[in-house]
């Protein structure tokens, strides 16, 4: 019986069987098979709090990583828009100057905020 050759043969492949059966043998069957047991054992006692345990370092690193980066980016804006603003009076400034104007002393001042 011959058969053609492909990727997608699913007969046996005697050259890939025989580097597994090289990397796998070991001359002591037994010391083998307790490190197998014990890598299913220590496998299966994880818990999905395990899971979380070992990612709760890498993201609070992240976390604040994005922070500092998003704190940078918008104290950046912030500054240009302070000193962009900071030059030109706006109508709140001068709502705050006429309201002072007609203010008695020690009294309160009460602004309204008026919607476009």
């Amino acid at each position: 019986m011959t058969h053609e050759t492909n990727e997608f043969f699913s007969g046996r492949d005697t050259a890939l069987g025989a580097e597994l059966r090289a990397h796998l043998a070991s001359p002591d069957d037994a010391a083998f098979a307790a490190r197998m047991r014990m890598l299913a054992v220590a496998a299966s006692r994880e818990t999905a709090w395990d899971v979380l345990t070992r990612w709760t370092v890498p993201g609070l690193a992240a976390a604040a990583l994005l922070i500092i980066v998003m704190g940078a980016w918008l104290g950046a804006g912030a500054g240009g828009i302070q000193a962009a603003t900071a030059s030109q009076p706006t109508p709140a400034d001068a709502l705050v100057e006429l309201a002072g104007d007609y203010t008695a002393p020690g009294g309160d001042v009460v602004l309204a905020s008026l919607a476009e």
